[in-house]
């Protein structure tokens, strides 16, 4: 059986605790899933408000360097026992916010540059492509404004024409 996401899980819970007369073994079998996982579900929502571990989507591994250096700053007059509870609350650990901040500190950033490199490279290909469309339609106004003169300059010399 697949993995379910914490939402489907919540989902699933949600329709059991609102079972409409319906047996929990019904709604787990239509779920593909066993009665006591059901249950077992049914009781971490109704302890927590939670099913299982959700905090995998923001463990600290897979956060913007932006919500690296908030969390930095949140922490940094917190004591230790204030820490605790923030790090349990946000589903980081303290470990990580020392190893943020001495990202943060290093003058080596050969990390991060390698972190963003693909970026910087994507950045550096789409602004050659905008000066290359810029050199187009500055030549096609150059150009513009060339025929416009020169129609200017034939009418003076020529007389105002016939067709225009």
């Amino acid at each position: 059986m697949s993995k379910l996401s914490p939402k489907a899980k919540e989902s699933i819970v949600r329709k059991a605790l609102s079972c409409n007369g319906r047996p929990l073994k019904e709604i787990a079998s239509e779920h593909n899933i066993g009665r006591s996982t059901l249950w077992k579900w049914m009781k971490e929502y109704k302890d927590n408000g939670i099913i299982g571990n959700q905090t995998d989507a923001k463990s600290g591994y897979n956060l913007t360097v932006i919500d690296k250096f908030n969390h930095i700053i949140a922490t940094s007059s917190l004591d230790e026992t204030a820490l605790g509870v923030y790090c349990r609350e946000k589903g980081i650990y303290s470990f990580q916010l020392t190893e943020w901040k001495k990202e943060f500190m290093s003058k080596d950033r050969t990390k991060i540059s390698s972190l963003n490199a693909a970026e910087i490279k994507k950045l550096r290909a789409e602004n050659k492509q905008l000066q290359q469309e810029i050199m187009r339609k500055d030549s096609a106004l150059a150009e513009a404004t060339a025929l416009l003169i020169l129609k200017k300059k034939a009418s003076l010399i020529w007389g105002a024409s016939e067709e225009g």
